[in-house]
């Protein structure tokens, strides 16, 4: 059995766990495999037995450690094994490794004579796609743009907290999302969004940033107005996905010119049909 421990250098390392040729039979992809963007789904779609993931430090995350299992299983199956190696793991021995052909590792796992099964990059706008470029995007509000590279919509999982619930009194409720801690927030501003409840998706316009019309300082929030929607969601835990930018965070003379503003900002979400 080869050994896996915590080393932060695994994927530069990883031929230094290549198990005995009698121990080989499977195979395996490793890597962050944050985002899981159309470059990973090109290594899932064959299908590894065994993935390996080494979590992301350090920066904040396009994918929880929920959020990017359930993505990989999308794509790789539901039959794929999920391998934390922050752990101190064993593995079954593999015959083929599964990896992107420009992956810094290459050198070392050619170097210990290991089968490989060599991906090529997948491009967008002729460069490679990466998690690092896609986290760009998102800091620049290009929602459009990173949801072409990632494959599916930038969404964030979380549980719904009562806020301060100012939006009611001018029949604006809106669900406020409290999301983990290193997960990546996109350019402040206000957004159209889809919001999965019970697996129905509702149109929403979500505000993400300070709130300068109620508020002198300045605590990020993410609050949702759905349309055609009246419930309480307190303590469930839902999705939201971000499907474009409409504008910047504004301050407002009153709540009243907010209710106003987001009325024309649900007649742009629905102009622009979001799916």
């Amino acid at each position: 059995m080869a050994t896996l421990g915590s080393n932060n250098d695994l994927l530069c390392n990883w031929a230094s766990f290549l198990p005995k040729a009698e121990e080989a039979g499977m195979s395996v992809a490793f890597g962050h495999f944050d985002g899981v963007h159309r470059g990973h789904q090109a290594i899932l779609a064959h299908k590894p037995e065994n993935i390996y993931i080494q979590p992301v430090t350090g920066q904040a995350v396009l994918t929880t450690d929920e959020e990017r299992d359930a993505l990989i299983r999308q794509y790789a199956g539901e039959q794929c094994n999920i391998i934390h190696v922050d752990k101190r793991l064993e593995t079954k021995g593999f015959n083929s490794v599964i990896v992107g052909s420009h992956h810094p590792a290459l050198a070392s796992l050619k170097e210990h004579n290991a089968k490989l099964d060599l991906i090529e990059p997948v491009l967008y706008k002729d460069e490679p796609i990466t998690a690092d470029r896609i986290t760009d995007t998102l800091l620049r509000g290009e929602i459009e743009e990173a949801e072409e590279m990632l494959g599916h919509p930038y969404a964030m999982t979380g549980e719904v907290v009562y806020g301060r619930q100012l939006g009611r009194t001018v029949g604006m409720p809106t669900v406020n999302l409290k999301i983990a801690t290193n997960k990546l927030i996109p350019r402040h501003g206000v957004y159209g969004t889809i919001t999965i409840v019970d697996g129905v998706r509702y149109i929403g316009v979500t505000s993400i940033g300070p709130r300068p019309t109620v508020d002198d300082y300045p605590t990020v929030t993410i609050e949702t107005f759905l349309l055609y929607f009246n419930r309480d969601l307190y303590g469930q835990v839902i999705t939201m996905e971000i499907k474009n930018f409409i504008r910047p965070i504004t301050k407002f003379e009153s709540l009243q010119a907010v209710r106003e503003q987001v009325d024309k900002d649900v007649l742009f979400v629905l102009e622009k049909g979001l799916e």
